[in-house]
């Protein structure tokens, strides 16, 4: 079975904000990073419970080559991960709270 991989509004902003940051420091590897980002989820398209659970419900699966962590839930019933944030490994996971909301 194939899952359905969407980003939540607020994990498009800190995709396109990892995206800008990369322009602006190493602008050599965004393409680099683009590829590895949608490499990754690509592959929770067939495997949404690879990365483990973190938070509530949320599981986290880590780039290998860049420090970013994607953030995300699965819902079986509708066959779709949901990207709730992308962060970098520095950080702190704690305002996924209110991205989460009272689930978990």
């Amino acid at each position: 079975m194939t899952y359905n991989v969407r980003l939540t509004a607020p994990a498009q902003r800190d995709y396109y904000q990892a995206q800008a940051y990369c322009d602006a420091k190493a602008p050599e590897q965004t393409g680099r990073f683009i590829d590895e980002f949608f490499r990754a989820t690509r592959r929770l398209e067939d495997f949404p419970y690879s990365g483990p659970v973190r938070r509530k419900t949320a599981r986290r699966l880590n780039l290998r080559i860049f420090p970013y962590q994607i953030w995300y839930r699965v819902d079986d019933d509708k066959e779709l991960v949901q990207v709730i944030a992308v962060l970098h490994h520095r950080q702190d996971p704690a305002h996924l709270d209110n991205r989460l909301g009272d689930e978990g």
